[in-house]
């Protein structure tokens, strides 16, 4: 039985200015927009708002987990059998959310005789999802308002300026509490039966399975919150009137088969493995949703038991669904050879074939790879030596494959509304696809080679290896966004190429009987280049991101902040903005192509979402039944774009950062104006550029170990208890709560305003009986 229980709790929230702050740099920036204008400043009243909310503060919570599991095991000769029984409960890091989830696992393995054995393995669970949540209004909310009216019972409503785009955080979080009830059952498996004949003959056969289903009902309830700003006796805002229902149910189910035939043999120094076989996989999804909203002025009411489409009025019913079937077939061998130990040679074959592609076209293709070994040590010629307990030269080469477009039929996209079309006297609505797909689209492959060392040394006490890598992706398989109206595309339409290096050592040591430690690091390059895409000075554009010829994959592309104009006179002699009006207190861009003037074609290479290299590192120690364990990773040379402040469709909440915004002459020269009138100060370009690099203790655990002759004496075989720290802290430079975010293959490394990463602190115990 293994129980244990943590706290997960938000470590760097993003700073922003409170109530104080708030009324300065914002009365500045009406002062700043009124001079703009040609207008009379009005100054902001704020004798309704007079609270200094940390909205961070209000959604946050220190988050609860435990999880616990109960396995036994048994063997006999011809049996073995392991069952595991789990529960698990989570909070989230914002208020309600929570994840129970139950798990089962199964594995048997029975002998029939010497030369036949069957094998079964099941593990399943049944998980009731968080009604998971946004931290991306509690932080651009405006700190001035007050949570909460105690008067009218209700939340309160934001200022003017940014109720119609951004809500009170509370609303969401507290009054659509629990108004989700998710489920995701899953089931994987795979039973196997494996025959030995002929002496060195083995055939093995496996079917797997993956069987998923998920169902869902969410529920929309009477929103009402309080607005100072209504002068009469009943001052309630309404936001959600109507309540409705929506449901949704999907299906997977993935199965693979496996029929393998091996052969291993060994004669005199000679050593051979020769492997063939046949394995399919199948994938298949089927969903369906729908909708309801209440009829006749009757409430749906907030309970779930009536959280269904079939209560409602039915003409507002909607509904919708999808359905896909995809399948792989592949032919493989492989060949591994050595002689005495110190020339090792491997090769392997396969043929895979996809539906993604036509059968006419790319659907079948052959792919391979050679690897080879040669262990120096066992040489005549090192016999003599002593520093090397074992060192190796080894190289590979290989063709790998990649059908994953993003889409189960990329040759039938699906069609949206178009254009209508006048047809006599009759309006016809016209439909055209959501991509054009490439006629003569196939796999795509990954052209592999490293080349490197391995070594033993200090008694094997030290190891280290050290690898070069180079991988040439050809027929890279891209979605193309649409430009200017044009319609996105589908296609083999680029090469990209990776390479660098990668280095780990261990040591290994053992001072005494009671003491011992090892310490290992690894450390890696990358360097990303697009070589090739479609014709010449192509490029997919999605801003901030561009992928280009010569250039990293999703590189951030905009105009080069050099600083702050601080005068008219500066202006005046700095080339001529045609981007935007500029004033003192704007940024100022650099004059790239040294034209005299500021224009679109200024905007340049302003970061890489890619790094230039990681790194990590970890320290194991173990003292008679204690152990202590440690683990950190970085990040270094890559940049992020800083996105989630960007907007000026609504005024949010200031970050800290823009207290040193620029107010008079060399008061700042990063920082500019405060005003959303200066569109210049908005483009994209390196004022939202931030460095990307980290260095975080990603996990630290010390941990005992019950003396066993201890608990034999009450029928114990082992105890172990630990406490244990994840993600304990991340010194970073960047201004959101992580500096990891997700992306599409072609942008990423964008701060929109991303989930925390949690630190997690645990206490557990293991104990076997």
């Amino acid at each position: 039985f293994s129980s244990s229980v943590g706290i997960k709790t938000v470590v760097d929230k993003i700073g922003m200015v409170d109530a104080t702050g708030f009324k300065t740099l914002y009365d500045e920036q009406l002062k700043n927009q009124a001079a703009d204008a040609g207008r009379p400043y009005v100054p902001y009243d704020y004798t309704k708002w007079q609270g200094n909310t940390d909205w961070q503060k209000q959604i946050f919570q220190n988050a609860v987990l435990n999880y616990n599991n109960i396995s036994i095991a048994g063997a006999t000769e011809k049996n073995r059998f392991y069952m595991g029984l789990g529960y698990i409960t989570e909070d989230g890091l914002i208020k309600h959310e929570n994840l129970q989830k139950l798990t089962l696992n199964i594995n048997d393995e029975f002998r029939v005789n010497k030369a036949l054995k069957f094998g079964f393995n099941f593990n399943a669970y049944r998980s009731k999802l968080p009604q998971e949540r946004s931290v991306g209004s509690a932080v651009v909310a405006a700190p001035i308002a007050d949570p909460f009216n105690t008067q009218f019972g209700l939340y309160t409503s934001l200022p003017d300026f940014q109720r119609a785009q951004v809500g009170n955080p509370l609303v969401d979080v507290e009054l659509r509490k629990n108004t989700q009830v998710n489920y995701e059952y899953r089931a994987v498996g795979n039973i196997s039966a494996e025959l030995d004949f002929l002496k060195h003959l083995n055939f093995k056969a496996t079917l797997f399975a993956d069987y998923g289903f998920n169902t869902g009902r969410n529920y929309s309830p009477l929103i009402r919150v309080y607005n100072p700003d209504i002068v009469n006796a009943n001052p309630i805002d309404t936001l959600q009137r109507v309540t409705s229902v929506t449901q949704f149910q999907n299906l997977y189910t993935k199965v693979q088969q496996d029929y393998l035939l091996t052969y291993k043999n060994r004669w005199d120094k000679h050593s051979l493995t020769l492997l063939g076989g046949v394995t399919s996989y199948y994938s298949s999804y089927e969903g369906v949703n729908s909708g309801r909203n209440q009829g006749n002025g009757i409430n749906i009411p907030n309970d779930p038991r009536f959280w269904y489409t079939g209560i409602g009025d039915a003409s507002t019913q909607i509904g919708g669904g999808g359905a896909y079937e995809t399948a792989t077939l592949s032919y493989l061998a492989r060949g591994i050879y050595s002689y005495d130990g110190k020339y090792l040679f491997n090769a392997s074959f396969r043929r895979d074939g996809t539906s993604a592609f036509p059968k006419n076209g790319g659907r079948y293709q052959n792919f391979g790879a050679v690897g080879a070994a040669w262990v120096l040590t066992r040489e005549d010629f090192m016999s003599d030596q002593s520093w090397a307990n074992e060192l190796k030269i080894k190289g590979s080469y290989g063709v790998l494959g990649n059908q994953n477009t993003g889409n189960q039929y990329p040759f039938f996209p699906l069609l949206t509304s178009a254009n209508s079309g006048v047809f006599g006297n009759n309006v016809v609505q016209a439909l055209a696809p959501t991509y054009l797909p490439d006629s003569n689209l196939h796999w795509e492959t990954i052209h592999a080679w490293e080349g490197g060392l391995e070594l033993n040394t200090l008694g094997n006490k030290l190891h280290f290896e050290a690898n070069y890598y180079h991988k040439l992706t050809k027929g890279l398989l891209v979605t193309i966004p649409g430009i200017a109206g044009t319609t996105p595309g589908v296609g083999n339409l680029g090469e990209v190429t990776n390479y660098g290096i990668e280095l780990s050592a261990s040591y290994n040591n053992r001072i005494s009987k009671d003491l011992t430690y090892n310490i290992s690091a690894n450390f890696t390059t990358l360097h990303n280049e697009v070589s090739a895409l479609s014709t010449s000075g192509y490029e997919i554009v999605q801003d901030p991101s561009r992928t280009k010829q010569g250039f990293p994959i999703g590189y951030f592309y905009g105009y080069k902040a050099i600083g702050v104009y601080q005068t008219m006179t500066e202006i005046s002699k700095s080339p001529i903005s045609t981007v935007g009006t500029v004033k003192p207190g704007d940024l100022k861009y650099a004059d790239i192509n040294g034209d005299g003037s500021i224009t679109a074609a200024d905007r340049t290479v302003i970061g890489n979402p890619t790094p230039d290299f990681t790194y990590g590192a970890s320290f194991n120690v173990s003292y008679k039944g204690f152990d202590v364990n440690m683990d950190v990773m970085g990040v270094y040379g890559n940049e992020i774009f800083r996105n989630w402040d960007r907007g000026t469709f609504a005024q949010f909440n200031f970050p800290d950062h823009r207290t040193e915004r620029w107010n008079g002459v060399g008061t700042s020269n990063w920082e500019p104006i405060l005003s959303n009138a200066r569109s210049n100060n908005y483009l994209i370009s390196s004022y939202y550029i931030e460095d990307g690099s980290f260095f975080r203790v990603r996990n630290a655990q010390i941990g005992y170990n019950f003396d066993p002759a201890i608990l034999s004496r009450i029928h114990l075989k082992a105890l172990r208890v630990y406490v244990n720290a994840q993600n304990l802290k991340t010194y970073k430079n960047s201004t959101g709560y992580t500096p990891e975010f997700g992306g599409s293959a072609t942008s990423f490394g964008i701060d929109n305003g991303s989930y925390p990463l949690p630190a997690i602190y645990t206490f557990g115990f293991n104990l076997n009986f």
